[in-house]
């Protein structure tokens, strides 16, 4: 019974961790391309997370930021519930890239 259990909670981790992962690579393309600004990125990261894994990623906080030479970065963090009292399981993810800006030649 307590191997069916960690099983649940590792299932539950993967998809929590991998809903955050995938929101996050698509909120750092829109912060890139320069189509929405930060509130669209952090809006897709929350909604693809939430529809994805649902109420698997608890307290999500995104951090969208501006980095030198045009970069930006999008963070984001959770926390997964778990059937083991005391246990505390984070989910995070990252996407870093440049912006992307289309300059005429000649």
């Amino acid at each position: 019974m307590a191997l069916l259990t960690l099983g649940l909670q590792l299932a539950m981790w993967g998809l929590a961790a991998h809903a955050l992962s995938l929101g996050v690579a698509e909120g750092g393309a829109i912060a890139r391309a320069q189509t929405g600004g930060p509130q669209a990125a952090a809006a897709i990261v929350s909604n693809d997370v939430h529809g994805i894994a649902g109420s698997l990623v608890g307290s999500l906080k995104v951090v969208v930021r501006a980095l030198p030479d045009d970069f930006v970065a999008v963070s984001a963090t959770g926390v997964v519930p778990t059937v083991f009292p005391g246990l505390d399981l984070h989910v995070s993810a990252d996407s870093v890239g440049p912006v992307q800006g289309f300059r005429a030649t000649g």
